[in-house]
């Protein structure tokens, strides 16, 4: 991968586009350099020869004795994810990037650099002590100058590690946020975009709208699955399993039940020709308009991160390995 992503056929990359867009043209430059360190650093984390608690515990030291080259790391990390995103026609305004670490060595940093904090977010799928946010935000003014600021004024990450899933494995849950849960004046503000997304999580279509790739069923799609199996022995139970607004097992497990019971011949009796043509075309449906339609949970920007780290690195003068303190 070049240092600007997806060039079309005019010449133009998309991540070029992309930041002339969200008004962040004049810090290219910048940018540029953090997603290099960013795919360095998580490359360095994802294949050292270190164990997850050695992972932790440099973390851990980097918060504490580190805090604005903690910022920096960070703010590298979620730049090389969002490019990615660019890259893919994924990129958005409010939303959630889950990524595939088999080992957990990414999740461990992140809940090592991460302080505790507690979130509405895949609550089904998060054990006690496995989910923090990080303030991007840095006192020293020199280090602020040099650092490139999040799109759409993210300066707080959410990261919710996921262990032994049943169907994922080992992931990490990222989402960038314009408010963090520290301090009077975050608080507050976090307490009214909660507000506020609650009501879109309830409000029919509201877990759809353009900009939006956050864990959440779009709600139509919910609504045609349930149509489709409400009929069958066993639909109930599987529509209880795939959930909605962001609590279950989601698009894959849709996914999975539409799979199997279409290829099960013993299945075909309870199917009537109307029932298995609206299977037939929600399953079409999922997998046209979702990549790793069998893993993800809702809208979210699926990666995977193994596969990814075997394609060439953004290159960026000056930006030759990982950051000093990995």
């Amino acid at each position: 991968m070049d240092s600007d992503p997806g060039n079309n056929s005019g010449g133009v990359g998309r991540l070029t586009l992309y930041l002339a867009a969200v008004g962040l043209a004049h810090v290219a430059p910048e940018i540029h350099a953090a997603i290099a360190q960013g795919a360095q650093d998580v490359y360095a984390i994802m294949t050292q020869p270190w164990t997850v608690d050695e992972i932790w515990q440099l973390a851990r030291n980097l918060r504490n004795s580190h805090s604005s080259a903690c910022a920096i790391q960070v703010t590298g990390i979620v730049w090389y994810l969002t490019s990615l995103a660019i890259e893919r026609n994924q990129a958005f305004v409010t939303g959630a990037y889950l990524c595939r670490d088999p080992n957990g060595r990414l999740s461990a940093y992140f809940r090592g650099v991460s302080m505790p904090r507690i979130s509405s977010h895949l609550k089904r799928h998060s054990a006690p002590g496995c989910t923090g946010g990080i303030d991007l935000r840095v006192a020293d003014s020199a280090v602020r100058s040099r650092l490139p600021p999040l799109p759409h004024g993210h300066c707080h990450v959410l990261s919710i590690a996921i262990a032994n899933d049943k169907r994922r494995g080992n992931c990490l849950f990222l989402k960038p946020e314009r408010y963090g849960v520290h301090g009077v004046r975050n608080l507050a503000h976090h307490a009214v975009m909660y507000a506020k997304s609650l009501r879109r999580k309830h409000t029919f279509g509201g877990n759809e709208v353009a900009g939006m790739r956050k864990e959440r069923i779009p709600d139509q799609l919910v609504a045609s699955f349930a149509e489709a199996v409400a009929s069958l022995p066993d639909g109930p139970s599987a529509i209880a399993e795939v959930g909605r607004r962001g609590e279950g097992e989601g698009i894959a497990s849709m996914h999975d039940f539409l799979t199997v019971r279409l290829a099960d011949p013993s299945a075909a009796g309870a199917l009537s020709g109307y029932g298995s043509e609206r299977m037939r075309a929600l399953l079409d449906r999922l997998v046209s308009e979702y990549d790793f339609v069998d893993l993800r949970f809702g809208n979210e920007v699926f990666i995977d991160l193994p596969a990814d780290l075997t394609r060439p690195f953004p290159q960026t003068p000056g930006v030759c390995g990982p950051s000093l303190f990995l």
